[in-house]
């Protein structure tokens, strides 16, 4: 008898779980996480437990007086419940306030339900200060508390780039690098960062399956774009404040072979289409791969490449397009460098490196291109994230980067250029540079034929 009684006892236990299972507040299992924004919309990325509609309430109200709902969106199995939902018909440099429903209803927690904010992009014709920040190399096995992301979050700047190694997921088949990005996306002091602050990535590289692979990248990501229909990828233009960025896929249609290619013809056509047409004083270059480190011709790095690399420079040369940038990452220390092609009747290109923000940084102290400028000594001490804050107010603007370490220091005095130092026939890197003496019989920057006549 007592056993009968504890069987049903516990048929009775489980029948009440499953009610409870069965009314439970929705949930997510990461996210929300804001991605892509722009003037009038804005992605956002959740993975939700279980099969279910993801729909996003917004309004201009922290109080979500006159809010509005996003169209559903249905999370499955077949996308690994991801879902990228997206608010439409915003107005340009305002706040909104977002919370997310599963199936119309608030989530469980009730922080959730207070809601996060999020800006939108600038006016067009309105001048601004603002901030971008950067990095590479999170590894949670590594670093699973990852407190670099505190340093982030006191910048709050307006956008964040990962340049490489974002999470621990190259080489692994398909399922498990979805895991890794779960991991790498539940970190806890991530959080405020994902809710708030706009993210996008470029692709760390191609799995045991290159076309899976990808496909694990763009469920986990809201990027403005994937390449183009001709070539797919991670590499896309993103616009904010008057900044052109240009995020660079380095992966996906690298060639070590007789055609030897970082970027693909595709990429690259599109890329210095883009350039040519860009008005904006500032044009960013992001990279996961260095600029200018010489490495094996097997490896990722610029330099690997040297044709693509000096006909890509000599390029932005010879057709006078100023204002380029060159951004790096995936390099395990922080750096300020140039190249000088002021040298070769351009001007100088100043390389802003930063790497690791979660994981062992090192002194890699590889071999550079003979040409290559150190700002200053490279700084491997810390973690560290790169920010870039522009000044597009007045006649002149101007960007200045810092380096931030873990701690919140800047390791580096703030390199500062105005865009009238990025046009041709303008040198500049010996105002930066800690000792000129150093590089007074530094050699041209690119071949002859990259020389603006």
């Amino acid at each position: 008898m007592r056993i009968n009684s504890i069987r049903l006892a516990l048929l009775a236990s489980c029948a009440t779980l499953s009610a409870l299972a069965a009314t439970a507040a929705p949930k997510l299992m990461q996210g929300p996480m804001l991605g892509h924004v722009d003037q009038s919309s804005a992605q956002i990325w959740a993975r939700v437990a279980g099969e279910a509609d993801l729909s996003i309430l917004y309004s201009k109200s922290p109080n979500f007086t006159e809010a509005l709902e996003s169209p559903a969106i249905r999370a499955t199995a077949e996308n690994d419940y991801c879902v990228q939902a997206t608010i439409d018909g915003l107005e340009a440099g305002s706040f909104y306030y977002y919370q997310v429903l599963v199936d119309g209803e608030p989530l469980a927690s009730p922080r959730e339900n207070e809601g996060y904010p999020l800006l939108t992009a600038p006016p067009s014709d309105m001048e601004v200060q603002f901030t971008v920040a950067f990095g590479a190399g999170a590894k949670t096995e590594i670093d699973g508390m990852q407190a670099i992301w505190l340093q982030v979050q006191n910048a709050r700047p307006h956008a964040f780039f990962w340049l490489g190694d974002n999470e621990s997921a190259e080489g692994l088949a398909p399922a498990f690098q979805a895991e890794q990005y779960r991991k790498q996306r539940s970190i806890p002091f991530l959080q405020p960062l994902l809710r708030s602050i706009p993210q996008m990535a470029t692709w760390d590289g191609p799995g045991v399956d290159e076309a899976k692979s990808f496909e694990v990248f763009q469920r986990y990501w809201a990027n403005p774009a994937y390449g183009t229909t001709e070539a797919p990828g991670s590499y896309f233009k993103h616009n904010y404040g008057g900044v052109d960025f240009f995020v660079l896929d380095t992966y996906s249609y690298r060639q070590n072979d007789e055609s030897a290619t970082l970027l693909g013809e595709t990429q690259i056509q599109w890329l210095k289409s883009e350039l040519e047409a860009s008005e904006a004083p500032f044009k960013v270059l992001l990279s996961s791969s260095s600029w200018t480190d010489i490495k094996e011709h097997t490896d990722s790095t610029w330099m690997a490449f040297p044709e693509e690399r000096d006909e890509l420079l000599g390029y932005i040369t010879q057709q006078d397009i100023p204002g380029v940038i060159l951004v790096s990452g995936d390099n395990d220390q922080a750096e300020i460098k140039a190249i000088p092609m002021s040298n070769a009747g351009g001007y100088d290109f100043y390389e802003l490196v930063s790497s690791p923000l979660a994981q062992d940084p090192t002194a890699t102290f590889d071999e550079q291109d003979p040409s290559t400028i150190h700002i200053h000594e490279p700084y491997s001490t810390t973690m560290n994230f790169g920010l870039l804050s522009f000044d597009m107010t007045g006649e002149d603007p101007s960007f200045a980067y810092e380096v931030i370490n873990v701690f919140g220091e800047s390791v580096f005095p703030a390199l500062e250029v105005k865009a009238s130092e990025l046009k041709n026939g303008t040198a500049s890197w010996q105002t930066k540079v800690d000792d000129p003496e150093t590089y007074a019989n530094v050699p041209p920057a690119a071949p002859s034929e990259a020389v603006v006549q």
